[in-house]
């Protein structure tokens, strides 16, 4: 009896023994293993299951916030379908327009969609995706104003969004401008005196309400067409001016490496080119289609 003991007790142990050797050398099963570096911000998103995305609570038609706390708008529903595509959430939101494109953003947001054009001195801070819309610079002024053709505005105050591209423009700016000859249509009036606010949709709301150290503004004419919908008392003034390459974008400082995120997004807004639904959005929103170049 003892000796049966014994050697079942060496079996045992030498079935424990070769258990543990074993087992130092596989991973444990219910270890998660991460499809890229912990340090990647694609994947740092994904673990979280959601993106912040920076945007505009006061630029309709592309974005604003509705009473109930939500947001509406083109580029609202362009962000949420590209968080779909990614698999995540969407969680907006609101930093000044200056504070976006200036880069380092210290992991605040993870993108920005937010009409942002594509400019030679933002690329030094951004990345950006293929753009997924393009717009015209448009000129409006006040109903009273007298103000019709763009020769006429020559010597006016100007309204304009600060460190938007209607302000480079207007400055002329062109370094900071940063667009392509052939998206430039025109070279701005002279001796007109700048006036930038946070946002350039506040310009045609300014004049709404009765301010009058300015008549004339300069914006997208997205949003030109959506103050006059809005029977805000404002009218266009002559042609576009420039036209404007709009596009995602990803801080090229942020804490953790975009690179992936970047390639992501791009394959996300040409696939939306692609199957159609940027340019249902932009005809939902716009009433036509913005998603092609002009200058091509």
């Amino acid at each position: 009896m003892k000796k049966y003991t014994a050697l079942s007790l060496l079996v045992v142990v030498g079935l424990v023994l070769a258990a543990c050797a074993g087992s130092a050398t596989q991973p444990p099963t219910a270890a998660p293993v991460a499809t890229t570096a912990p340090d990647d911000l694609l994947n740092d998103i994904k673990t979280r299951g959601a993106m912040k995305v920076s945007t505009d609570p006061n630029y309709a038609p592309q974005s604003f916030l509705k009473p109930d706390g939500s947001y509406e708008g083109f580029d609202i529903d362009v962000a949420n379908e590209l968080g779909k595509r990614l698999g995540v959430k969407v969680e907006f939101v609101t930093p000044s327009w200056d504070t976006i494109t200036a880069g380092n953003w210290g992991g605040q947001w993870d993108i920005s969609v937010g009409s942002m054009t594509v400019t030679t001195a933002r690329e030094s801070v951004l990345y950006f995706t293929t753009p997924y819309y393009y717009t015209p610079a448009q000129f409006a002024a006040a109903k009273d104003s007298g103000i019709t053709s763009i020769d006429q505005i020559a010597g006016q105050a100007v309204c304009v969004g600060s460190a938007t591209t209607y302000e480079s423009w207007l400055n002329g700016d062109m370094e900071s401008l940063g667009l392509p000859a052939a998206s430039i249509f025109t070279t701005a009036p002279a001796n007109i005196k700048v006036v930038p606010l946070e946002t350039d949709q506040e310009c045609a709301q300014a004049i709404a309400s009765g301010r009058k150290e300015f008549s004339v503004y300069l914006t997208s004419q997205t949003v030109v067409n959506s103050n006059i919908a809005n029977d805000a008392p404002v009218a266009a003034v002559g042609k576009p001016v420039f036209s404007e390459n709009l596009s995602v974008a990803i801080d090229r400082n942020s804490t953790k490496d975009a690179t992936s995120l970047v390639a992501a997004l791009d394959e996300a807004v040409k696939a939306m080119h692609t199957d159609g639904t940027m340019k249902k959005l932009s005809e939902q929103w716009f009433q036509v289609d913005l998603t092609q170049d002009p200058t091509k």
